[in-house]
């Protein structure tokens, strides 16, 4: 079958079918933050709404096999004919992964949305995230896609399509009532607990670096026991993560790096470290401007400025796991600051 594949950052991003206006609400869905993209990603749309795509200067088309071919019953779809298949392909790096939006011909809605990893480390983590929509579904969270079917030897999964627009990048009322919802009622957990944690990942010894050795000192001051509300870490809580719906709801999308009974707050600092990462290239700091919003939640004002580096000493650790310099950079600088402003 022939798609048309569109570039971003120097590699194939979309493979989009020739000739198959009826993605468009697949199209619409996703919006890029950055004003350029964005103006990019208008004149995509518009040309694949009249049948125009592959006119559009540095795209490419090519066949893509299996397509056509593919049993999509076998991986849950429910719908009477076969769909279209449209392929978003996720950052190159160890945990990329298609994601294929599938399209019903009849209505022109995308009904499902199927993983396939492209890594073995990819495979790990969509299989994981099928754990935990499973098991927010037996707790009846609302807020979360549905598995459709998972298939475990090959790490392929399917859910529903969530139909919306991503959320601002402000911390709205919106973005904090889904936060809310992340608590687990009568659960606890600790700085203390998580500390340990932490100083297991990042070692200890001589052959510290200087970064490594900054984290390390958080970490010993992180020793605090008191109960804090537990809750769902979702661990990727960013505004392209979060659906926006027609009835002023939201949804939560990718639970890859999700786990249950993690720390409060530690999503909503990633919302922001992460935008700090990505747009400003600086490290900031935020416990202030959340403090309002973590003392209704239950926290002292103090644990907002803890829990600020608790996600920072995370944000760390896993950057270095994952061969992240220069996340890792920003994130032990504004651990610099965070011990200028504790000191």
């Amino acid at each position: 079958m022939r798609y048309v594949a569109v570039p971003g950052r120097g590699t194939a991003r979309w493979l989009l079918p020739v000739g198959r206006p009826e993605i468009g609400g697949v199209l619409e869905s996703w919006a890029p933050f950055r004003l350029a993209s964005r103006a990019a990603w208008t004149a995509v749309r518009a040309a694949s709404h009249i049948g125009r795509v592959a006119d559009i200067p540095g795209v490419s088309v090519l066949e893509v096999e299996g397509v056509r071919g593919t049993d999509w019953s076998a991986l849950g779809w429910r719908w009477r004919e076969p769909p279209v298949a449209v392929i978003y392909l996720g950052t190159p790096g160890p945990r990329r992964k298609a994601v294929v939006h599938l399209v019903e011909r009849e209505t022109e809605q995308c009904r499902a949305v199927v993983k396939v990893p492209l890594t073995d480390w990819a495979k790990a983590a969509v299989l994981h995230e099928a754990d935990v929509l499973e098991a927010l579904a037996a707790e009846g969270y609302e807020p979360a896609p549905r598995m459709l079917h998972a298939d475990r030897a090959r790490g392929i999964t399917t859910q529903t399509f969530v139909e919306g627009h991503s959320a601002s990048r402000r911390l709205g009322p919106d973005v904090w009532r889904l936060l809310r919802s992340l608590m687990l009622p009568g659960e606890n957990t600790s700085l203390a607990a998580e500390a340990e944690a932490w100083r297991r990942e990042l070692g200890s010894g001589a052959n510290l670096g200087v970064p490594s050795r900054v984290a390390a000192r958080v970490i010993d001051e992180l020793t605090d026991s008191a109960p804090l509300p537990a809750c769902w870490e979702h661990g990727d809580f960013t505004p392209w993560n979060i659906k926006r719906l027609s009835n002023g709801g939201c949804v939560l999308l990718d639970w890859e790096n999700a786990r249950r009974r993690g720390l409060p707050l530690l999503d909503a600092f990633h919302f922001l470290h992460m935008q700090d990462f990505l747009f400003e290239g600086r490290p900031k700091l935020h416990a202030v401007e959340i403090m309002a919003a973590a003392v209704e939640m239950g926290m002292a004002p103090a644990q907002c400025l803890k829990l600020e580096a608790a996600y920072l000493v995370g944000a760390y650790v896993k950057s270095r796991q994952q061969e992240n310099a220069e996340r890792a950079r920003i994130a032990c600088a504004a651990l610099e600051l965070y011990r200028r402003k504790a000191a």
